[in-house]
């Protein structure tokens, strides 16, 4: 496989080692709570070496109360425990299948070179 699909398929595998993250790549599986991956931003410092910026987007269930921001805070807290990159955390509504989500935006930046 190609550089960047390779540090795309070895953060998902990552992220699918922690516990209690339910994680999908695909927004036609979301079931929240869950963490959906998204496409990466990618930046070439040089030939070899590429930065990846991810968007992880932790999915909650519920209205985006109180309990709900527990639930996102928490599963956030399991992704910076894991020390993947990650750089940034906000809160944030989601709309998929036209359904709107309370949810957390995760940024997480990895390099991959050959």
């Amino acid at each position: 496989m190609g550089l960047f699909k390779d540090g795309y398929d070895q953060l998902v595998t990552e992220l699918k080692t922690i516990t209690g993250l339910p994680v999908v790549n695909d927004p036609r599986l979301i079931n929240p709570p869950c963490a959906l991956l998204e496409a990466p931003t990618i930046e070439m410092p040089t030939s070899v070496i590429a930065a990846m910026d991810f968007r992880l987007v932790i999915i909650g269930v519920g209205a985006g109360d109180n309990r709900t921001m527990d639930q996102l805070l928490d599963i956030a807290d399991l992704v910076r425990a894991a020390e993947i990159g990650l750089t940034a955390a906000r809160p944030t509504t989601v709309t998929y299948a036209g359904l709107d989500y309370a949810a957390y935006e995760l940024n997480i930046r990895t390099k991959v070179s050959p």
